[in-house]
């Protein structure tokens, strides 16, 4: 089997445990058992139990910022006009402030205040923002080029960016009733779009919290 498919598929079991357990209930055999995978290779993919973690929380991290940035660059390339791309910029930002990924930003925070003491963990974060960051960029520079936004901000910053945004949320998250919600997403939002130069979503709908 392919390695890169492997190891995908022990960052995927690993990232169960974390989620049910935690960190500290990750033990090798367990992985092995629940992979089919001998030790030896996860060792060899890994380095050792420590590095395996971090791979994991940084994919825990990244893996559904990696889906959005992939649909929204799926969708600007196909786009025909300016008009187009804003209805798909829209989109994604409501996508990224949306009730259905408060649990993602959640274990987002998490795992970033893992990072805060955990050198091996913080620098594997920080490689994984800036791959993000990478991938993310050419859909808005291709934007840029065609003129639907503005050119003076830097597109890989803006894409490491977004995800701080979308993290704040949690901040209005605390509590189920929290009335800030649709004034803090209507803020983020608008915050956005000025930066890029597109007009801010009319009529937005947004749930009401209950």
């Amino acid at each position: 089997m392919d390695q890169g498919l492997v190891r995908q598929q022990v960052l995927a079991v690993v990232a169960k445990i974390i989620a049910k357990d935690g960190a500290d209930a990750v033990q090798i055999r367990d992985v092995c058992r629940k992979t089919k995978k001998t030790a030896p290779t996860i060792y060899r993919l890994f380095g050792n139990r420590e590095q395996l973690i971090a791979e994991t929380q940084a994919y825990r991290f990244s893996y559904k910022q990696r889906e959005l940035i992939d649909q929204f660059s799926n969708r600007t390339y196909l786009a025909k006009s300016r008009a187009e791309f804003i209805k798909i910029a829209h989109a994604s930002f409501e996508i990224m402030l949306s009730e259905q990924r408060q649990n993602y930003r959640k274990m987002r925070v998490e795992v970033l205040g893992a990072a805060m003491s955990d050198k091996t963990l913080a620098t594997r974060i920080d490689e994984s923002i800036k791959e993000s960051a990478r991938l993310g960029a050419p859909a808005i520079k291709y934007a840029q080029a065609h003129g639907w936004i503005s050119d003076n901000f830097d597109a890989e910053t803006f894409i490491a960016y977004i995800p701080g945004i979308s993290n704040a949320r949690a901040n209005v998250e605390l509590t189920t009733k929290n009335s800030l919600r649709n004034e803090w997403d209507k803020i983020a939002v608008r915050s956005l779009c000025l930066l890029i130069g597109i007009p801010e979503p009319k009529n937005a709908k947004r749930k009401k919290i209950t």
